[in-house]
């Protein structure tokens, strides 16, 4: 289609349609999506904690050359580049993450077109702007590096380059080692399109090869116990609840009931043995299996949302998918609650990541300025946060009790001039055993004080801590 986004005539069916990677769309693409994530750059490494904790990682690699994951089982890649721009803080991490993130737009905008596929302008649209990819793609995490390295890995096998692929598919593991699970479709894509085992024999192997180094200073420190999985008591009720509120509740309802309307369709393209709609489910399904084993965060099943977004199209009529995708992108500036009547009309996801941004590193400053000496808090999710701020302003001497990799484990970080310490958590007994040694105890906001209710069943304020945000 040789269609002009800037023509004075703009027809929605153009839209749906319209090529992002040629010029001038391409530039003002790039142009909005930079724009978009201005707000969210310089305010903190994420709302996420495990950012902070990608952070103290790199922090340490760069200046005390001490590797420590972040948290087990490692994400090396985004853990070694973040240490060689971590000395020009929270900004430059960030954008780096913005810049992959952009990439993986343009080049997922390649492949819609490579597929020649039908409504690819509204999908490269809605995958730059769903909400929970807007704002992983301006934090220091992993989840986008890894989601960049899997629609590099896609990108490579249609333009059947192999080897690339599987280069990418080594670095989308070495960015989360979750992202292993797609080997096998990317697989099926290379045997049932280059009909040569050879191809996915290669592509296999480099992708092992590449996993394999990156994760060897891991394999070195701590043989193969880094592949450590923890098990956790899950409410599935909020992770239903998170679900809805990171993809909007709205956007989530229509969604399911457009799947469910269109099965026929879905079911037609199984039995036709469809091989765009076999590998999209494969992909889908592996993607949520391991979400199911594992629900601890929304943004596990960031991988799936391209593949999600291709399938949908592919099975829906265009103006069912338009208004999926509308309600998708909707949730970024307006959330409705389904549960609070008082307020059923909310800010959206990325208005409240700003904000959440915000108060973590208003905060985590609040609680390193306090004057309470021989003293304890108790800091929960903040400790991550609090042990970067701690050590970039005092950076003469290594990290004390660095965040370790079971989050229910006790880890501490000792102010030793004013014999302050911080804590993750406490059991009551350990809170009784502190306030024995005449320290003064403190816990820092609803976080900690809700946490060591859902975990150790008691109420922090029925013995003797006090709110030190207050």
């Amino acid at each position: 289609m040789n269609y002009n986004f800037f023509s004075n005539k703009i027809n929605i069916n153009d839209f749906f349609d319209v090529d992002w990677t040629k010029r001038p769309n391409i530039f003002f693409l790039i142009i909005l999506f930079a724009i978009s994530r201005i707000p969210l750059l310089n305010l903190g490494f994420g709302s996420d904690p495990d950012a902070w904790r990608i952070a103290n990682s790199a922090f340490d690699l760069h200046y005390f050359n001490i590797y420590h994951p972040s948290r087990f089982p490692g994400y090396p890649l985004p853990e070694f580049f973040n240490s060689l721009i971590i000395n020009y803080g929270w900004l430059a991490t960030n954008i780096l993450t913005m810049i992959l993130s952009l990439i993986s737009v343009i080049v997922f905008a390649n492949i819609l077109k490579e597929l020649n596929i039908k409504n690819k302008g509204l999908i490269v649209i809605t995958y730059a702007f769903i909400p929970i990819l807007w704002i992983n793609s301006a934090s220091t995490m992993d989840y986008m590096w890894a989601l960049a390295f899997i629609i590099f890995t896609w990108f490579f096998i249609i333009k059947k380059q192999h080897y690339l692929a599987g280069l990418m598919m080594g670095l989308a593991i070495g960015s989360r080692i979750t992202s292993a699970a797609l080997i096998l479709p990317f697989i099926y894509l290379i045997l049932v399109d280059s009909k040569n085992a050879k191809n996915a024999i290669y592509f296999f192997l480099i992708a092992t090869v590449t996993a394999i180094i990156l994760f060897l200073p891991l394999f070195f420190q701590y043989n193969l116990e880094f592949l450590t999985y923890y098990p956790m008591s899950i409410d599935m009720i909020m992770v239903w609840q998170n679900i809805n509120h990171f993809f909007g509740i709205f956007a989530v309802s229509f969604g399911l009931m457009l799947f469910i309307l269109s099965s026929k369709s879905l079911l037609n393209n199984i039995v036709k043995r469809d091989k765009l709609t076999l590998f999209l489910l494969f992909s889908i399904g592996l993607i949520f299996i391991l979400f199911i084993k594992a629900p601890y965060d929304t943004a596990y099943l960031i991988p799936a949302i391209p593949f999600l977004l291709l399938l949908m199209n592919k099975i829906s009529k265009k103006k069912f998918f338009a208004i999926f995708c509308f309600l998708l992108m909707l949730n970024s500036f307006v959330s409705f609650a389904s549960s609070d009547i008082s307020s059923i009309v909310q800010e959206g996801v990325v208005l409240e990541d700003i904000e959440l941004r915000n108060n973590l590193v208003h905060s985590t400053q609040t609680i390193l300025n306090n004057n309470n000496r021989n003293s304890v808090v108790i800091v929960g999710e903040y400790l991550p946060s609090l042990c970067y701020m701690y050590e970039e302003s005092a950076k003469n001497h290594k990290l004390i009790g660095m965040v370790g990799f079971n989050k229910l484990e006790i880890k501490e970080h000792w102010d030793s001039k004013n014999n302050v310490g911080y804590i993750y958590l406490a059991s009551k007994g350990q809170l009784l055993d502190i306030q024995r040694k005449n320290f003064k105890t403190y816990y820092g906001g609803s976080n900690p004080l809700l946490m060591t209710e859902q975990i150790y069943k008691y109420n922090l304020e029925d013995y003797n801590c006090s709110n030190i945000l207050i």
